[in-house]
């Protein structure tokens, strides 16, 4: 009854207190949230308090900080910092003769540098007459050395007698992927455990033995191949590749109409040498053939010259004889 006739009092304090604009709706608000707090019981207010979400247990608002609840906010989560997979495009224009010495340079430096701060990916090189190169080096390496190494590309290239001609910078967010497969992974190891642990105690026929081995098997090769997704995606996120592609750069004339005869005369004395090995090499081949076959076509020149001296000197008899010539 006395609760009855308290809440009675303080809606007749609010209603007289609505009409006296801004300062009378304060305090009324005031006596609504004083007449609530001496009306909850202990016990009812635990009970409120354990049924109701966290949001609902903590109000907000001038009435209730004059109330005595705190206005504190619940402690926010741990904000994980973004993993992010960087690639750098570098692209140099180099005198043609000294392309490719510098790429072994830089090629030499990441392999110095050890396999756990510097990898080559890979490296080529493509060379078109005399005045056209390209060439590509791809590397990945840890940020410490790629902010030192692309420092000094700049320089790299000035002391070549070239210029960085592009720079770009690419970037890509995994930190999705990584908490999906890390998730992935939980979820993955605890169905393994289970597994295992129910092929360790559970004894039943044999067809369901052999359908949760199989399904284990199955669970283990998910959980391999999200092991090395996860191992991929965190190398690349350690880790920056780096291309660099050098160019020679192009010159005001690079060719005449005389370049062929000069070319010709350049190896003039090259193609004089070739046609005397050439023949240096026939008379070695033909020098053995020659040792057999000019003797035997000699003494059958021979022969048969033999042949007809005979012959002619049996007619010349013949002919000398008496009568011969009328026979």
């Amino acid at each position: 009854m006395r609760a009855r006739l308290i809440t009675v009092g303080g809606l007749a304090l609010t209603a007289l207190a609505a009409g006296c604009g801004p300062a009378g709706r304060d305090a009324a608000t005031y006596s609504d949230d004083s007449v609530n707090m001496e009306l909850a019981a202990p016990s009812e207010a635990a009970a409120d308090a354990a049924a109701a979400p966290p949001s609902a247990v903590m109000p907000a608002g001038p009435g209730a900080a004059a109330t005595g609840h705190s206005n504190a906010s619940p402690p926010a989560a741990a904000v994980q910092a973004p993993s992010i997979a960087y690639v750098y495009r570098y692209g140099l224009e180099l005198p043609v003769d000294r392309a490719p010495a510098l790429m072994s340079r830089h090629e030499q430096a990441c392999v110095a540098a050890g396999p756990a701060v510097c990898q080559v990916i890979g490296s080529e090189s493509s060379r078109y007459g005399r005045d056209q190169l390209t060439a590509q080096l791809e590397i990945r390496a840890t940020p410490a050395f790629l902010t030192t190494f692309r420092a000094r590309l700049a320089g790299d290239a000035e002391a070549a007698g070239g210029r960085v001609a592009m720079a770009a910078t690419e970037s890509e967010d995994l930190t999705r992927a990584l908490v999906d497969t890390e998730a992935r992974l939980r979820a993955l190891t605890t169905l393994r455990d289970r597994l295992q642990q129910l092929l360790a105690t559970r004894s039943g026929p044999l067809e369901q033995l052999l359908a949760t081995e199989r399904e284990l098997a199955r669970v283990q090769g998910e959980l391999d191949a999200s092991r090395s997704t996860l191992e991929v995606m965190r190398t690349r996120v350690a880790t920056s590749r780096l291309i660099i592609t050098y160019t020679a750069q192009g010159q005001l004339a690079p060719d005449s109409a005389f370049r062929p005869v000069t070319d010709a005369l350049d190896n003039a004395l090259t193609v004089f040498m070739s046609v005397i090995g050439a023949l240096i090499l026939f008379l070695a081949g033909a020098l053995p053939l020659l040792i057999v076959v000019v003797p035997l076509v000699w003494l059958g020149l021979r022969w048969r010259r033999r042949i007809r001296a005979e012959r002619l000197a049996a007619k010349r008899a013949r002919e000398s004889e008496p009568g011969g010539s009328g026979a």
